[in-house]
């Protein structure tokens, strides 16, 4: 039996979601980053949105506070009506709206550029009151989804100790992290501006993964890092728009800013 996925990037805000046809999936997963974007005019930068240096106006593809919103509810009701088929990770971008009610220290901490702080009250209510529906990690068989990637030099670094190598419960345990609030899931690389050398399933980098010391026995999903088209990083550390006849450690697929395209995938279960 084959299992046919399809996997939604970095939205942002965009409708394009709304195109697909949830009875052609058995699972349809959400990379998240839901959150934050360009914004659609001048006058939705409000008293506050200027502590974010890199607020951007675009009259075209920006959102403003309550389109960003309305999208984000209507996810949340398309995994209400779908709660088995449809799959709700987190990205870095709903980590300050989470922890806005939780922790005010750790809403600092996590932060991200084009953050709406004027409608963060609202958002972090509705994140936290629907919190059970979204989660850091899925798994199935050898494939993982996550937002932004487990690299082996993140997992040596912040997860190993943890498990010990018992992969069949790697992301049990990472979805218990991030229940609790662990910080070691989000952990912000000093190629995206943090104090990390590696970052973690929220926020590594593309240029952080390395064919060469990868050792875990998954292959990932991920989106995150922005590309051109679907890109596959290969074992032998090709990297390439091409699907070729050998096996990727990581395919990324957050490409929605330049193309409505998502990466379907068929697993045999």
């Amino acid at each position: 039996m084959k299992l046919r996925t399809i996997t939604i990037p970095d939205l942002h805000g965009k409708e394009y979601w709304k195109e697909i046809n949830p009875d052609g999936y058995d699972k349809i997963i959400f990379l998240g980053d839901y959150m934050d974007a360009a914004y659609r005019n001048i006058s939705d930068i409000k008293f506050g949105d200027g502590l974010n240096d890199r607020v951007m106006v675009d009259a075209k593809r920006g959102r403003t506070h309550a389109e960003l919103m309305y999208n984000l509810n209507e996810i949340i009701n398309f995994k209400e009506k779908y709660t088995d088929k449809v799959i709700l990770l987190i990205g870095n971008h709903e980590l300050p709206y989470i922890y806005y009610l939780r922790n005010n220290s750790l809403y600092r901490s996590v932060m991200c550029s084009g953050h709406r702080y004027t409608i963060a009250p609202q958002v972090s209510m509705m994140i936290n009151d629907n919190f059970d529906k979204f989660q850091a990690m899925y798994q199935i068989k050898n494939v993982l989804w996550s937002h932004a990637g487990l690299t082996q030099e993140a997992y040596n670094t912040y997860f190993k100790s943890r498990i010990g190598d018992r992969f069949d419960i790697l992301t049990e345990e990472i979805n218990k992290l991030f229940i609790l609030n662990d910080l070691d899931l989000h952990r912000v690389p000093d190629l995206r501006g943090g104090y990390h050398k590696h970052g973690s399933i929220t926020w590594a980098d593309r240029r952080e993964w390395n064919a060469e010391t990868y050792k875990l026995p998954f292959m990932q999903i991920v989106g995150h890092t922005p590309c051109a088209d679907i890109t596959y990083l290969y074992e032998d550390g090709t990297m390439t728009n091409d699907i070729l006849d050998k096996n990727p450690i990581v395919i990324f697929t957050d490409i929605l800013d330049r193309k409505v395209k998502f990466f379907e995938y068929e697993i045999e279960v």
